[in-house]
């Protein structure tokens, strides 16, 4: 009977032990001996369960045509939402063969994930997953605008020089602050952010000190006190990021 139905024995057992599908007498022999009825009522079920109606409820709409109808209607809602996810992963897929980009990359940042280093590319996939679009298109346009010390700040190993250090932030230093009055809430980065702003925010400083060696977040940090008494941006921004500052020294002292 598995092979008449296209289904295997184990699943026959199963259906056994739920009461879907009624056990058959056993003959003098002790064999089981399954009829027409069986087949017909194994059938019925896998025909359901194509439907993709869970083996739970089938005891409850199979007899009740109302109850039917509500679990197609609800069913076809269900397909509708998972093909759409479907097509969206395989345009995701389309996108990544494209480009040549590296299978963790976030949508936002495919077509552009071959001038991004790895620890930035780990970075913008945790970014995606705490803002919303307008900020990850900000984001994009801010990782895009590349200049020609970040593959140099990419490859600084941990035990570089203070001269060289020193250098690389006064290199990078006009770009960052062309960012920060372009894009004043990365002062204090909680603009656009979904959920919970604290967890956020921990979870971004976490992941840059995992993501970016000592040297690294070390040129980034002078070159930002360099940048910032500069910083032709509106008071209330200043404000919120020495807020921030103060958040983040309470929360590591308490």
């Amino acid at each position: 009977m598995a092979e008449l139905t296209g289904t295997t024995v184990n699943t026959i057992r199963h259906y056994h032990k739920l009461d879907l599908l009624a056990d058959p007498k056993r003959m003098s022999n002790g064999y089981k001996q399954y009829g027409p009825s069986h087949v017909l009522r194994l059938l019925q079920i896998r025909r359901l369960r194509e439907l993709g109606i869970p083996l739970a409820d089938i005891s409850s709409v199979e007899d009740d045509h109302e109850a039917q109808q509500l679990a197609l209607k609800r069913l076809d809602v269900e397909l509708g939402e998972n093909i759409a996810e479907l097509e969206k992963a395989r345009e995701q897929i389309a996108k990544l063969l494209q480009h040549g980009a590296p299978i963790d990359t976030a949508s936002e940042f495919i077509d552009i994930a071959a001038t991004m280093s790895s620890p930035d590319r780990s970075l913008m996939s945790l970014y995606s997953r705490l803002y919303d679009e307008a900020t990850m298109a900000e984001m994009k346009t801010i990782m895009t605008a590349t200049t020609p010390y970040d593959r140099e700040v990419n490859d600084l190993a941990e035990d570089a020089d203070d001269a060289t250090r020193a250098r690389l932030a006064e290199a990078i230093a006009p770009s960052m602050k062309e960012h920060l009055e372009t894009n004043p809430w990365l002062l204090a980065p909680h603009h656009g952010m979904r959920g919970d702003v604290a967890m956020g925010q921990s979870a971004i400083i976490g992941s840059i000190t995992e993501l970016y060696n000592e040297a690294q977040i070390d040129v980034m940090q002078r070159a930002f006190i360099q940048v910032y008494p500069t910083l032709d941006v509106a008071e209330e921004h200043r404000e919120r990021f020495t807020a921030f500052i103060k958040a983040r020294i309470a929360e590591e002292s308490g």
